[in-house]
């Protein structure tokens, strides 16, 4: 899995002018190593219901061993889904770069893909260059970030699309009202795995992004925000 120097925390930090959390890319070992660590949680959980479903059924409490199993019956669905997910994942292969993209127009596709979640705002700065990618798999990785800002409580994103002059880049935001990201444990929120609700998300969406961003020499973050959440994508100009 190719990987791109990036600025770091610290520098990101600087540049933008307030405290904002940039992804870092992670390896093959360690995503198999989250997705272990996870299925293990998992698999914990089934050896604990299924000796408490052997031990209530003994004292014939058969509506309670049922509510056991049926939680054995949950956590392999979820072991399955975190094996699948996570080696779609490890193999994800990111198309190389064509021709450049019309980031606004890309944006507004994306937008109608997810009007049945929420309402997504769009404003773009007039006359944007086309970015550095394949329109494909940066639709896919502006659709993971807001997917996910609506499955955990968004309802409005508001989404911005400026220059980065400096960096020669174009820098995409995505503020969401939300219930908001906690920036006091750096370096966990873009890893695999990570999510605050197991039994019903994987916690990839915003890993496969970073991937995806990292694929074009771009990096993606979040910023501190008072309400909400505020996600950001940034992408190099495409070469003339």
């Amino acid at each position: 899995m190719e990987t791109h120097d990036h600025p770091t925390g610290a520098d990101a930090n600087a540049r933008d002018g307030n405290h904002s959390e940039q992804a870092t890319i992670e390896t093959l070992e360690q995503i198999l190593g989250s997705m272990v660590h996870a299925v293990s949680n998992s698999l914990n959980s089934v050896m604990a219901a299924s000796q408490l479903a052997n031990l209530l059924i003994t004292q014939g409490r058969l509506d309670e061993a049922k509510a056991s199993l049926n939680r054995v019956e949950e956590e392999c669905s979820r072991a399955a889904r975190l094996v699948r997910d996570g080696r779609n994942l490890a193999t994800l292969r990111v198309p190389d770069s064509l021709d450049g993209v019309d980031v606004g127009a890309l944006l507004a596709s994306c937008a109608a893909a997810c009007s049945d979640l929420g309402e997504v705002r769009l404003e773009c700065e007039a006359d944007l260059p086309l970015v550095h990618g394949q329109a494909d798999a940066l639709k896919r990785l502006f659709v993971e970030i807001l997917d996910n800002a609506f499955q955990f409580g968004a309802r409005n994103i508001a989404v911005s699309a400026s220059r980065d002059a400096e960096r020669g880049a174009i820098r995409i935001a995505f503020r969401d009202d939300g219930p908001g990201v906690d920036l006091l444990r750096p370096g966990t929120l873009f890893e695999s795995f990570v999510t605050s609700d197991p039994a019903e998300h994987s916690g990839l969406g915003l890993a496969i992004a970073t991937q995806i961003a990292a694929a074009y020499d771009g990096s993606v973050g979040l910023d501190e925000s008072p309400s909400g959440a505020v996600f950001w994508v940034r992408l190099p100009v495409a070469s003339p």
